[in-house]
């Protein structure tokens, strides 16, 4: 017995070295968000995809294969906030990228804070109306002063919703001016590295590169949208979106993508993420989106040449992370948006009951039915994003009864083309049920301080545009998957079936890390086989 203690208790401690090192956490996590890229286009042009790039990720790592959100698709800042806050927007305040503010009686973005200034803009912008913190903070908060985290995006909301409240730096694409711009919110502002690309000129270098086809046009599986005889078709980053706006078409351009992978490359080398036992956490947007597209589907070169550019993109990425870090010490997760699969327009050119939906006619027509009803009153006061903002001191003022003017409101509605249902807010708020029931997915994205008083929803195959023809969200479905992958540090290569949801996705990160989760976390870690 008084040989066999010690060795036990030498075996022992042996046992939990070997925990020990086994569960180190990644020096670095690099987070990748793709807007609107989708598992199909993946699967469609698998065979052209480089070993080393997009392909390498999902073949020697872990992909998650029923991965939804379970929320209301209303636009990327909620769709993100989501993934990296493990919450909803019923805790986590952000509803949509933009909302009706009743003090002000006008639609503001999510991201505006007139406390803070732009940096090289005359954007006010923050992360304040986050209203939960997020992975990012919690590693931050983990090691102050130690760990570090930097986001990069092609727009403001993608970047600050990745950025969370404590990133040194966040820096999203100036369009008109061809620049990284900024808000003052973050510790660092505009970081070192995005400055000296504007000022060097090598930000202008990407707005001024010609957009022609990667390969021979004809080995692409579809035609142009915009077809040139000796190329095949041609892009100029710089060019404008319309004849009277100012703003460029870049942000749907290989040039984006390579903006940020460039900048995101610069920071990682520059300030040394990764390189001692804190982890740092780099965040990065991109977007197989072109310009002046009609629909989410991979219906033309153009689409798919940007889908073999940004594997491009991602192919040096892992190699230049491979060589300053290692991908042992690597941790990169890569996600996706909610997008739907097919327009509207395209479903109603293959009969598919469909459509789009705004609101302005049938504002104007509940306005002249409430008047016929209560008397002639400005009763709405706004609308935006399915809800209906009534005047409540007017409705006070003249002692109506307001949960039967929303029931009314409620039902007729319903007579509009397109509506699926319709509903008092206080009917949703209080609601519980089954969790995957889509009345639950309406109550997780609504928040108090942005619902309307009636939420609207539409039919399959209906999306909602604002009155610039803009999608107000534009996945209408019952239940929205997003592709998910991990791979690197010690993500082995398999294939996870069970489901989960996007507010999975941080908890995931918060264990590896060995950080507590999101404080409004309602998720649970995705399991790894080991």
């Amino acid at each position: 017995m008084r040989l066999f203690l010690p060795l036990f208790f030498f075996l022992f401690s042996l046992s939990i070295s070997a925990q020990t090192s086994t569960t180190e956490p990644p020096r670095l996590v690099i987070g990748i968000m793709v807007d609107g890229m989708q598992q199909k286009h993946i699967d469609l042009l698998w065979n052209y995809l480089d070993p080393n790039g997009l392909k390498r990720i999902i073949e020697k790592g872990a992909t998650c294969q029923n991965v939804s959100y379970n929320i209301v698709s209303a636009g990327n800042a909620s769709d993100i906030a989501t993934v990296m806050t493990g919450s909803i927007p019923y805790y986590n305040g952000i509803a949509g990228n933009n909302y009706f503010d009743r003090s002000s009686s006008e639609i503001q973005s999510v991201i505006q804070d007139e406390n803070q200034v732009g940096i090289g803009t005359k954007q006010t912008l923050s992360a304040h109306n986050l209203l939960s913190s997020t992975i990012v903070d919690e590693l931050i908060l983990a090691n102050p002063t130690k760990s570090k985290a930097y986001s990069v995006a092609i727009g403001a909301e993608e970047a600050i919703m990745l950025g969370g409240h404590t990133a040194k730096s966040v820096a999203w694409i100036d369009d008109v001016n061809f620049k990284w711009i900024t808000t003052g919110y973050y510790s660092n502002g505009l970081s070192r590295w995005a400055d000296e690309m504007n000022i060097n000129g090598s930000f202008q270098k990407y707005a001024n590169r010609q957009w022609e086809p990667l390969f021979n046009i004809n080995t692409y599986f579809n035609r142009p949208n915009k077809e040139d005889k000796r190329t095949g078709f041609q892009y100029d980053p710089s060019s404008k979106k319309t004849k009277t706006s100012s703003v460029s078409i870049l942000k749907n351009t290989p040039s984006a993508n390579g903006l940020v992978a460039e900048l995101g490359l610069k920071i990682l080398t520059e300030e040394q993420l990764g390189t001692d036992i804190y982890p740092d956490m780099l965040t990065l947007q991109f977007t197989v989106r072109t310009p002046n597209e009609k629909t989410p589907a991979l219906q033309s070169a153009e689409k798919e040449d940007m889908y073999l550019r940004l594997d491009k993109d991602i192919q040096n990425l892992l190699q230049k992370v491979d060589v300053k870090v290692g991908l042992d010490k690597t941790l990169i997760f890569l996600f996706s948006n909610q997008t739907g699969v097919h327009s509207p327009a395209e479903l109603g050119e293959n009969k598919i009951p469909a459509g789009y939906f705004n609101a302005r006619r049938s504002m104007a027509l509940l306005s002249t039915y409430l008047m016929a009803v209560y008397g002639q009153e400005k009763w709405i006061e706004g609308y935006y994003g399915k809800n209906i903002f009534l005047n409540k001191s007017k409705i006070e003022e003249k002692k109506i009864n307001a949960r039967e003017m929303q029931q009314n409101i409620a039902d007729f509605m319903l007579e509009f083309e397109g509506i699926q249902a319709a509903f008092p807010a206080s009917q949703i708020l209080n609601m519980g049920g089954n969790v995957n029931s889509e009345m639950v997915r309406i109550r997780n994205s609504t928040h108090k301080t942005s619902v309307g008083d009636i939420i609207i929803t539409l039919l399959p195959g209906w999306i909602e545009v604002d009155d610039k023809n803009n999608p107000v969200g534009e996945s209408n479905a019952i239940v929205s998957y997003t592709p998910l992958y991990f791979f690197g540090w010690q993500v082995k290569p398999q294939k996870i079936v069970t489901s989960y949801q996007t507010t999975d996705i941080a908890p995931t990160l918060s264990r590896i890390l060995n950080v507590p989760m999101p404080n409004a976390s309602i998720g649970k870690p995705i399991e790894f086989a080991p």
